[in-house]
């Protein structure tokens, strides 16, 4: 249901490359490696030049016609924005690393299982749902005003409206309300199929004569044990998602569509922690570096989005052995933009349809290619500026009412990573 709805089903091979938006990586800022009081910074740094990415690619791309901005853009200022879509590769493998540490020590029982999804949808629920109305009330105002075109193709539905709020929206056949909105229901299904998957592989390590919901320090079992464990229930389905599922546009409304870019993530984790080996690891990278350089079915914006999630897990590998987890991208402005890029992806194209709108009125709709350069940056400004707005307000106290949820659980000893042995 977004305007120049394209946005939303862009498909892998189309010119318009791949599905773009920021996936929702945490509603918070990640936790250390080593456990103490600092943060992943590197990650968050990460975090705020994807959100960035997908921000700037969705306000130029959704210029108004007959795209003025173009002609004061360089040749490569305009490649590199049609090209910022890659954030939301970024995005999905931080996501896998950053769901694998959170759960690294916790047992799974049906009970924390459900504690953990229900802590997470506390924390992403009441922004997503404040975005939906701010699109709804966007939508009235241009239909009622009538000086601009409304962000929506068509006039949204009471039914379209409830499954965009419980996450069935594309499972359901209806549009997206907004661009960006479908990774959150990507992501609330990783969510599930993670703890599933972890839990079912804990199962497989328990010790027969331990209290049952105690699960051996995954250190002391063999690596052998912990390497087939996590290929049956993860590496399998993740190596078939690279070379099947994710290859069909069919099948974008679920998660085993991504999960190979999820892996990525879960797998440099968990050989920074050693629970599998590094040539786990290494060989993961291997696999998807061979697809892209034997298959030549792959389309070009598919060769870019492997490449942009192979080096973002090699490089969250590299912080974590050298031990720059802690110190990478420490730019305070990029820094807070991680911490509100949640928000940021969430109201960018809402924000960003008025102001850009509201410039071209004061234009008379007829900007020169400067004016409608500074609009779209005043665009971009005022994306960021409803981001913190909204942060501030709704995320930082859903993030407080999440952590309300917490409670005790019998837990793992975690192991130890290369970059704490001093082995970098």
């Amino acid at each position: 249901m977004v305007r120049h709805g394209d946005a939303e089903t862009v498909r892998h091979g189309e010119s318009d490359s791949l599905r773009v938006s920021a996936s929702p990586l945490s509603a918070s800022s990640t936790a250390p490696v080593s456990g103490s009081a600092a943060r992943f910074v590197f990650l968050d740094g990460m975090r705020g030049f994807a959100a960035l990415c997908i921000a700037s690619y969705h306000i130029w791309r959704y210029e108004p016609a007959p795209y003025p901005a173009e002609q004061a853009m360089p040749v490569w200022g305009d490649w590199l924005l049609k090209h910022a879509w890659i954030g939301v590769q970024i995005l999905l493998v931080q996501s896998g690393f950053v769901i694998a540490y959170t759960l690294r020590n916790t047992v799974v029982t049906p009970r924390t299982a459900l504690a953990f999804v229900a802590r997470r949808l506390v924390r992403l629920v009441p922004p997503y749902w404040v975005t939906i109305a701010l699109v709804l009330a966007v939508h009235g105002l241009c239909a009622a005003w009538r000086r601009f075109p409304s962000l929506l193709d068509e006039p949204p539905t009471a039914a379209g409206v409830l499954a965009q709020m419980f996450y069935l929206q594309d499972i359901l056949g209806y549009g997206n309300l907004s661009a960006g909105l479908w990774t959150v229901a990507i992501e609330v299904q990783f969510y599930v199929v993670f703890v599933v998957g972890w839990g079912l592989s804990q199962r497989c390590m328990l010790d027969e004569e331990a209290e049952p919901l105690i699960v051996l320090d995954v250190t002391k079992v063999p690596w052998f044990v912990r390497r087939t464990n996590l290929l049956i229930f993860f590496a399998l389905p993740a190596a078939w998602a690279l070379f099947n599922w994710n290859r069909k546009d069919t099948n974008e409304q679920w998660v085993h569509h991504f999960l190979f870019q999820f892996f990525l993530g879960m797998v440099t984790w968990w050989a920074l922690e050693r629970t599998v080996p590094l040539l786990v690891f290494l060989g993961t990278i291997a696999v998807v570096a061979g697809q892209m350089v034997f298959d030549r079915s792959l389309t070009s914006p598919e060769i870019v989005a492997r490449f942009v999630t192979l080096a973002t897990a090699v490089s969250m590998f590299i912080a974590g052995r050298t031990n720059h987890f802690h110190d990478w991208l420490n730019w305070r402005w990029l820094q807070y933009v991680g911490r509100i890029s949640y928000s940021l992806y969430l109201v960018h194209y809402p924000v960003g349809h008025v102001v850009t709108w509201l410039g071209w009125l004061a234009c008379d709709n007829l900007p020169t290619p400067i004016q409608s350069a500074v609009i779209l940056s005043m665009s971009l400004v005022g994306s960021i500026a409803a981001g913190h707005l909204l942060y501030v307000a709704v995320e930082v106290p859903s993030v407080r009412w999440a952590a309300r949820l917490k409670s005790p659980t019998t837990r793992v000893e975690p192991a130890t990573t290369q970059s704490e042995k001093g082995n970098a």
